[in-house]
């Protein structure tokens, strides 16, 4: 009998979730808030970490291979070094859509951006500017919208009569009426409203989801205020549970969108990245106000190393020091992949950011990703949580992704945002009398060029709670029997 040995060597690679990499991939995550509260919580648990709020900032020039090395060890899933650090980090990323060379404003200095930051940059009434500037063309138009945006106050209601500002602009009315209806649209959703009836209306009719039966709603508010709802029902003619459906809809909208912004021209929801436009080029920053400003504290350091200590007092003083350093690092890297990542979006998006939200195009992670050699994982969490400040407002930056649909022979693809904008309205067009079955949905949108399955288009249309055609009809016939 014969025995032989066989020695096979397998080789295989697999990452360690050491406690470091799992506290830096747990920063990507964060937003700014969410960052600082976890900073001062180390502040107060680490002697060796100190508050830099008060301190000036200087930014400085940093070693670009020292940069690239950071970021592939953190990619690698590796350390970073324990080597002090203690340049504060560059709080902009430059692109060939987002460069300083062309702006007189210095955007290296962090009290420049803190500035901007908080002012006209996040007001209410430099977001609706910045929305005009991209509606209007006309110079008329622009000076009527200017206009208009003066007489909102801090609920976003417009609070002056149109005759009034008719006879001392020198208008015509009618021009100012269209200039109004047009900027009704805009963002936060509801402004330019003069009454809360018709905020409320404004908000319904840009999600296109305003009828009569919710019309009626709203032109009898004070119905709803008292709790008269058997009242409501005999003018709407509805069930119990549509006219719950309708009062809880009614109810989630906000009678007072301009309250997202405070009088000191703050947004309440503060943005982690703000992207701004000067001139032809775009610029995309860090929202230093509510980034954590920590450092090593280099004076304890040198007082701690000429004491004589044990060695279990050495050895925590060693790994608190280590980890105070490591922490400033790793909330560098965490800052530069948000940059990275928003700069990016802006490169694939530039057609929104230019044109409005119609203009979004289908990207998903892994386009981004490709494109600055990251894992999609790590786009992911970037992404999941932060905001975004534009001209065209406030947005989550998981807003940007929207998968592909396919379009007919071969045509450019539409972002599932785009499509249903189309099919939103297919609808609102569609004859009173006759609404539109889900298969003559798919058959108007294949005429658009785009190709979706009938159970695609009702899943759409669900989630735009727009219900199905013989619901629609069963609607028109009650308002036609109300008429």
């Amino acid at each position: 009998m014969q025995i032989s040995q066989n020695l096979k060597l397998k080789q295989s690679q697999s990452l360690v979730m050491t406690p470091q990499l799992q506290q830096a991939i747990k920063l990507l995550q964060l937003t700014n808030l969410e960052l600082t509260d976890l900073v001062e919580k180390e502040i107060e648990e680490n002697p060796f970490l100190e508050n830099n709020e008060n301190s000036e900032n200087q930014t400085e020039d940093r070693d670009e291979e020292k940069t690239d090395n950071l970021e592939d060890s953190f990619k690698n899933g590796e350390s970073l070094s324990d080597e002090p650090y203690n340049h504060d980090y560059e709080n902009r990323w430059d692109n060939d859509l987002a460069t300083s060379n062309n702006s007189s404003q210095d955007y290296n200095d962090p009290g420049t951006i803190i500035e901007r930051t908080q002012s006209d940059r996040i007001s209410l009434k430099s977001v609706l500017t910045n929305q005009a500037l991209i509606e209007f063309n006309q110079e008329d138009e622009k000076q009527i919208a200017e206009i208009l945006i003066d007489y909102i106050d801090p609920s976003g209601w417009l609070t002056e009569d149109l005759n009034g500002i008719s006879k001392f602009s020198g208008y015509e009315l009618e021009i100012i009426e269209d200039v109004l209806l047009r900027m009704q649209s805009f963002e936060p959703n509801g402004v330019f409203a003069r009454n809360i009836k018709e905020c409320l209306k404004i908000q319904l009719k840009n999600l296109d989801n305003l009828d009569e039966t919710k019309k009626l709603i709203i032109d009898n508010l004070e119905l709803l205020g008292n709790g008269n709802l058997k009242g409501l029902q005999k003018i709407t003619n509805l069930s119990d549970e549509n006219l719950k459906k309708n009062i809880k809809l009614i109810r989630s909208l906000n009678p007072k969108p301009g309250t997202l912004y405070d009088e000191n021209n703050n947004n309440i929801a503060h943005p982690d990245v703000i992207v701004s436009k000067e001139k032809d080029n775009w610029t995309v920053e860090l929202n230093n106000s509510t980034l954590p400003k920590v450092s090593v504290n280099e004076g304890y350091v040198k007082e701690i190393e000429r004491l004589e200590c044990k060695d279990s007092d050495k050895k925590f003083i060693s790994d608190s020091l280590n980890s105070a350093r490591w922490l400033i690092k790793a909330i560098e890297q965490r800052n530069i992949t948000t940059l990275k990542i928003s700069s990016e979006i802006i490169n694939q998006q530039k057609e929104f950011f230019e044109k409005g939200k119609k203009y979004l195009k289908p990207m998903i992670l892994k386009d981004v990703a490709k494109k600055i050699n990251m894992h999609e994982s790590t786009v992911s969490r970037v992404t999941s949580e932060k905001l975004m400040m534009t001209p065209l407002g406030m947005f989550e930056m998981k807003v940007f992704f929207s998968a592909s649909i396919n379009s007919i022979n071969n045509g450019e693809s539409h972002s599932a945002e785009s499509v249903r904008e189309s099919l939103k309205k297919i609808i609102s067009d569609e004859p009173l009398e006759s609404p539109l079955s889900d298969e003559m949905l798919v058959n108007k949108l294949k005429g658009e060029g785009i190709n979706l399955a009938r159970r695609t288009v009702a899943k759409y249309r669900e989630l735009l709670n727009i219900p199905a055609s013989s619901v629609r009809r069963k609607i028109m016939k009650i308002q036609n029997v109300n008429i």
